[in-house]
C-alpha cells in the first residue's frame, strides 16, 4: 500500500495538471472564436477551394489522395475541412475551434509524453505550458489554413508518445502506432520528414538508450519513418513543381537562401525569447545580408559546441538543440516555396527543443532552496505568455486587422500593404485603400496586379486621369494583362480620349474576341466618334455573347432606333 499511494497521488496531480493547461490554453485562445476568414490561403485552402466547399464524400476523399491542392498534397488536411464543411457549413468560428482543438489537445499529449519519458511532473507541465501559451504559436492555431500545421504536430506527438512506450517495453503494438501516427502526420502535413534522426535524438535524451540498446537496432528501428519520410519528400517537392510554386536560384540565389538560413535560426530564438512584433508575413531580404549572416553563424557554433561539451553532463543541451536545428532545416527556405523570409508557424514543432533544454537547465540551475521563487518566476512568465496570446489572437480578427499591424511591426513589407489595400477595398474603402497600394508600389513597383487594384481604387475615387495612369504602368510591365488593358480604355472612354479608347479595345478584342462589355464598352466610344453602324455592329456582338444583359440589350434598342 504504501508504494501504490504516492503513484495514485501523483496520477492524480498529474490529470490536475492536464486539466489546468487546457483551461489556460482555451482561455487565452479564447477570442479566436470570432475570427474569420483571412484572404489570404484561407480562400485557396477553404472558401474558395471546390474540394472543400463539396463537403465528405467518398469521390472528395480520393480527390484529395490523388491530386494536388493549392500546390500542396495534404489529404488529411482537406479531408479534415472537407468534414468541417459537412459538420458546420462554412464557419470560420467552428474552423477555429477545431485548430483550437487540436492546439490543446496537443499541449496535452506533449505533457504526458516527457513526463511518461523523463519522470519529471513539473518540467514537463512546464514545457507543455510553454507550448500552449507562447504568442508565437498564434498564427498555427488562429489561421484556419493552418490546420494542416496542428493537425500534423498532434500525429507526430501521438507519434512521439508510441515511441516513448515502445521504447519502455519493446512491443509491436506500441511500434505500430508509432508509424501509423507518424504517417498520418505526413499525411497532414510533410513537415516532419526529419522524424527519424528526431528519435536517434529521443534515444539519447531521454530515453537513454545510446549505450543501453546496440547502435545497429536503434538504426534498423528508424527504417520504415525513414521510407515514410522519403516519400513525403517526394510528393513535397513535386507538388509545387508542378504547379510552379518553387522559387528557382534564379530569382533567389543560393548564398540568400543560406544567408536567410542562419539569420532565421537566431531570429526564431529572439522571437521564443521576447515575442514582439509577430507579424503574418516577414519579406525576404532578397540580398545577401553576409555581416549579420557570419553573426548567426558564430552564435550558433559557439551554442552547438557548449552542448557537445555538455553532452555527457547535461544531454538535454544537446538533444534540445539537435532537435531544434534539425527539425527546422525542411522550412528554412534552403528549397524556397513562397516569397517569405520566415514565419512564426515554421517554429511550432522545432520550438520544443529550445524549450526542454531551457526548462531543463533551469531545473538543474537553480537552487533547491530557491525553489519557490522558480514558481513564481515561472507562473509570472506563463502569465505574461497567455497576456501577450490573447493579444496576438486578436490581431487575426480580420484581414484588414492582420495586415495592417503586419505593416506597423515591419519594414518594407509590400505583401502587407497589398493585402491590406486588397481587403480596404473589399470594404469600399478606397482611400485607406490606396494609400496601402501606394506604399506597395513604392517598395516593390514591379506589380502589375496591384497596379492595376491601385486604378481600380482611384476609379472608385473619381480620380480617372490617375487611374488611366497607373493601368498604363500595369501594361508597361505586363502587356498581356487584358484586364489592366480593359480598365484602361474603359477609363479612356470616360474621359473623352475617344481614338486611343478604340484603339485599347481593338487590341483587347483581338486576344479576347468574345469578350461581350468590351464590345459594349467600345460601342459607346464609336458612338462618341460618330462611326453609328460599327457601333451597333458591336452592340450586336454584345447581345448575342450575353443576351440576358438589359444594359446591353437597352443600347441597342436605342441605337436602332436613332438610326431609324
Amino acid at each position: 500500500m504504501s508504494t501504490t499511494r504516492p503513484r495514485l497521488s501523483e496520477n492524480r496531480l498529474a490529470a490536475y495538471v492536464a486539466l489546468g493547461l487546457a483551461a489556460a490554453v482555451l482561455c487565452a485562445y479564447a477570442f479566436v472564436l470570432r475570427c474569420d476568414f483571412i484572404d489570404y490561403d484561407d480562400n485557396s485552402h477553404v472558401f474558395e477551394n471546390p474540394l472543400v466547399l463539396g463537403g465528405l464524400s467518398w469521390p472528395g476523399v480520393r480527390d484529395a489522395f490523388t491530386h494536388f491542392h493549392a500546390s500542396l498534397w495534404i489529404p488529411l488536411t482537406w479531408i479534415s475541412f472537407m468534414a468541417d464543411v459537412s459538420l458546420f457549413g462554412l464557419n470560420p468560428g467552428a474552423m477555429h475551434a477545431v485548430n483550437l482543438a487540436l492546439h490543446t489537445a496537443s499541449t496535452l499529449v506533449l505533457f504526458f509524453m516527457l513526463r511518461r519519458a523523463t519522470g519529471s511532473l513539473w518540467a514537463s507541465a512546464s514545457v507543455a505550458a510553454l507550448f500552449g501559451l507562447h504568442p508565437i504559436n498564434v498564427e498555427s492555431v488562429a489561421w484556419i489554413a493552418e490546420r494542416k500545421n496542428v493537425l500534423s504536430t498532434f500525429f507526430c506527438l501521438l507519434a512521439l508518445y508510441a515511441y516513448v512506450r515502445y521504447a519502455e517495453k519493446p512491443r509491436a503494438l506500441f511500434y505500430l502506432a508509432a508509424c501509423v501516427c507518424a504517417a498520418l502526420s505526413l499525411l497532414a502535413k510533410p513537415m516532419i520528414v526529419t522524424l527519424p534522426f528526431a528519435l536517434l535524438l529521443l534515444d539519447h535524451w531521454p530515453l537513454r538508450r545510446w549505450g543501453r540498446v546496440p547502435w545497429t537496432r536503434l538504426v534498423v528501428e528508424k527504417i520504415p519513418f525513414l521510407l515514410l519520410a522519403l516519400g513525403a519528400c517526394w510528393m513535397a517537392m513535386h507538388a509545387p513543381a508542378e504547379r510552379g510554386a518553387l522559387v528557382t536560384t534564379a530569382t533567389l540565389p543560393l548564398a540568400a537562401r543560406v544567408s536567410n538560413a542562419l539569420i532565421s535560426y537566431v531570429a526564431y530564438l529572439a522571437a521564443m525569447l521576447c515575442p514582439s512584433g509577430l507579424a503574418v508575413y516577414y519579406p525576404h531580404p532578397i540580398d545577401p545580408q553576409p555581416a549579420l549572416a557570419l553573426a548567426a553563424a558564430a552564435l550558433l557554433l559557439a551554442v552547438s559546441a557548449l552542448a557537445v561539451v555538455w553532452w555527457k553532463k547535461r544531454p538535454y543541451l544537446l538533444a534540445g538543440w539537435c532537435w531544434y536545428l534539425g527539425v527546422l532545416v525542411p522550412v528554412l527556405g534552403l528549397v524556397q516555396v513562397g516569397s517569405q523570409a520566415r514565419a512564426d508557424r515554421f517554429t511550432y514543432l522545432p520550438q520544443l527543443g529550445i524549450f526542454c533544454a531551457a526548462v531543463w537547465l533551469v531545473r538543474e540551475l537553480w537552487p533547491v532552496a530557491q525553489r519557490q521563487f522558480l514558481t513564481a518566476a515561472a507562473c509570472v512568465t506563463l502569465a505574461a505568455c497567455a497576456l501577450l496570446t490573447a493579444r496576438q489572437v486578436a490581431r487575426w480578427t480580420d484581414t484588414v486587422t492582420l495586415f495592417e499591424h503586419a505593416a506597423a511591426v515591419t519594414k518594407n513589407n509590400s505583401c502587407a500593404h497589398t493585402n491590406a489595400g486588397l481587403a480596404r477595398a473589399k470594404l469600399g474603402d478606397y482611400g485607406a485603400a490606396t494609400a496601402h497600394f501606394q506604399a506597395s508600389l513604392r517598395i516593390t513597383p514591379d506589380q502589375p496586379a496591384i497596379w492595376n487594384q491601385f486604378g481600380a481604387a482611384l476609379t472608385h475615387l473619381d480620380k480617372q486621369a490617375d487611374a488611366n495612369q497607373c493601368f498604363r504602368n500595369a501594361l508597361q510591365l505586363d502587356a498581356a494583362d487584358t484586364t489592366a488593358r480593359y480598365n484602361l480604355a474603359v477609363g479612356l472612354e470616360k474621359t473623352g480620349a475617344t481614338t486611343e479608347a478604340v484603339a485599347q479595345f481593338d487590341e483587347l478584342l483581338r486576344a479576347m474576341p468574345d469578350f461581350a462589355r468590351a464590345h459594349y464598352h467600345l460601342a459607346l466610344a464609336l458612338q462618341t466618334a460618330g462611326r453609328t453602324a460599327d457601333a451597333q455592329t458591336h452592340l450586336r456582338e454584345a447581345a448575342r455573347l450575353v443576351p440576358a444583359d438589359a444594359e446591353i440589350a437597352a443600347a441597342l434598342r436605342r441605337s436602332v432606333a436613332t438610326a431609324q
